[in-house]
C-alpha cells in the first residue's frame, strides 16, 4: 500500500521571480519550460505553474504542517526572506507562521501546540 501525498499546485506571473524566491527559501527548484516549477526541500514539495492573471496569486494559499516547522522558520528566517512572519500561537491550537511568496500566494506553516518542545 503506497501513502497518499498532495500537491499544492500554486500560480506565478512570473516563473524567474518564483525560482528566486524559492532558492532563497532553502528549496531545490527544477524548471520545467517556461510554465512550471517544482520546489523541493525542508520535506515539502510544492508546484507553481504559469498564469497570465497575478490577481488569482493574492488569493490563494495553502497549509503545511508538521513538527518540522520549528526548524523551517529558523532557516528561513536565517536567509533574510521577505514577508515572513513571526511565530504566532493561535485560539485553535495551532503554532503558525506566514510566508507570502513574491506574488502574494501565502504559505502556511503550522504544527499544534501539543507538539511543541517542553521549554527548558
Amino acid at each position: 500500500m503506497h501513502d497518499l501525498q498532495a500537491i499544492p499546485i500554486l500560480l506565478t506571473p512570473d516563473p524567474a521571480a518564483t525560482e528566486a524566491f524559492g532558492k532563497q527559501a532553502g528549496f531545490d527548484v527544477e524548471v520545467f519550460g517556461d510554465n512550471h516549477l517544482i520546489f523541493r526541500g525542508h520535506s515539502i514539495e510544492l508546484h507553481y505553474s504559469f498564469t497570465t492573471r497575478p490577481d488569482v496569486c493574492s488569493e490563494t494559499s495553502c497549509y503545511i504542517r508538521g513538527v518540522d516547522i520549528l526548524q523551517i522558520f529558523e532557516t528561513l528566517k536565517a536567509s533574510g526572506i521577505a514577508n515572513l512572519s513571526e511565530i504566532v500561537t493561535r485560539p485553535w491550537g495551532m503554532a503558525e507562521f506566514y510566508l507570502h511568496d513574491p506574488h502574494g500566494n501565502l504559505l502556511k506553516f503550522g504544527m499544534s501546540t501539543d507538539e511543541l518542545p517542553e521549554p527548558h
